[in-house]
């Protein structure tokens, strides 16, 4: 027993809309996730950023850098537990 065109061309349509809202609902969520607070410059600070975009990694001296970096390392090591 075939169905009619009709319920075809119905069942296509609805799978369509159902596609096209899934779309803008991702679409909107993508959005949401990177809106960027640019009017507070602590939460800027909190995620890496000054408040004219750069990274905060540009501004710093490869010596300071190096010797956290050291630093961490060394309390890991010394917090590593031995069995």
């Amino acid at each position: 027993m075939r169905h009619s065109l009709y319920l075809h061309l119905a069942t296509l349509l609805i799978k369509a809309d159902f596609a096209r809202e899934e779309r803008e609902w991702k679409r909107r969520i993508r959005k949401v996730q990177y809106e960027i607070p640019w009017g507070n410059e602590y939460l800027l600070k909190d995620i890496g950023l000054h408040v004219d975009g750069r990274t905060i990694s540009d501004l710093e001296v490869p010596e300071i850098k190096a010797e956290r970096q050291v630093r961490h390392l060394r309390r890991l090591i010394r917090l590593r537990i031995t069995t």
